[in-house]
């Protein structure tokens, strides 16, 4: 019995260890996220005149003076920040789901790539570097709402992720309703021999299209950074519980031992 004793206690002192570490992990995520969307707001504001935020991508950042150091940045902080998160989510034994973990994984990639090779500054598309860019910024809208949407599946039926799955779900939704927006609003450039009606040219809104499913994206992961901060709170509060209630006990033992011998004394 003391043996057993001895193992659930040392088991107990390892899961509140991983749930400090996840709860760390949570709040790196949660500031790197915050970080994203303060740069995103600032490269909107301060290049509005150079960068139009209706209608053109937020990939032309790189060509505005000090937005490419920015935007990088910021790429390279959302990446770091969704792996963060995987790794605390398995750090406290959140079912992630294999297909989930690699669409997050090729969503990390993606915007690495994006980061690293800049789209082209021309009407065409022109050089290596630009095509890397487009089809890794292409699988941004794809990745991200289809690892939602799984993951969201994984969570329902967990213990503390059931409300963080329906929002991941609804923002997931959202965000695949954004993408094919996207895709319909550059399709004159997709059909170039194609002769749309000005009606039907969206061009002019594809930017914003753009910016919204990004924001519903980082939405979803602050979701999910929210969630773990909690979760590990409370799975830290369990943890913690019952090592006070054993020392408790211990002083009050060394107490009743102590006044016990004062008595005989």
């Amino acid at each position: 019995m003391h043996e057993q004793g001895e193992l659930s206690e040392r088991r107990a002192r390892w899961s509140g260890a991983f749930s400090v570490v996840s709860g760390a992990l949570a709040v790196l995520a949660l500031f790197g996220l915050a970080r994203s969307v303060l740069a995103m707001t600032y490269l909107n504001v301060r290049f509005v005149d150079e960068v139009d935020p209706l209608s053109r991508a937020v990939s032309y950042y790189v060509f505005v003076e000090r937005g490419a150091d920015v935007f990088d940045a910021t790429l390279g902080m959302v990446a770091t920040a969704t792996v963060t998160l995987l790794v605390g989510m398995a750090q406290l034994r959140v079912r992630l789901g294999t297909p989930a973990v690699l669409l997050f994984v090729a969503w990390s990639v993606a915007l690495v790539l994006c980061a690293l090779f800049p789209t082209d500054n021309a009407p065409r598309i022109e050089t290596a570097s630009g095509w890397i860019h487009q089809f890794a910024g292409a699988s941004l809208f794809v990745t991200l709402p289809l690892a939602g949407l799984t993951l969201a599946r994984s969570l329902a039926g967990q213990r503390g992720w059931a409300t963080a799955a329906r929002i991941v779900r609804g923002l997931a939704l959202g965000g695949v309703a954004l993408a094919l927006g996207y895709l319909v609003a550059r399709l004159p450039d997709l059909l170039p021999w194609w002769e749309f009606p000005a009606v039907l040219d969206l061009r002019r809104i594809s930017g914003l299209v753009q910016r919204a499913l990004f924001a519903v994206e980082l939405g979803m992961l602050v979701v999910l950074a929210v969630t773990l901060l909690r979760s590990a709170l409370a799975s830290r509060r369990v943890t913690a519980g019952p090592a006070a209630a054993r020392a408790e006990t211990a002083v009050r033992d060394a107490g009743g031992e102590y006044a016990a011998s004062r008595e005989t004394s």
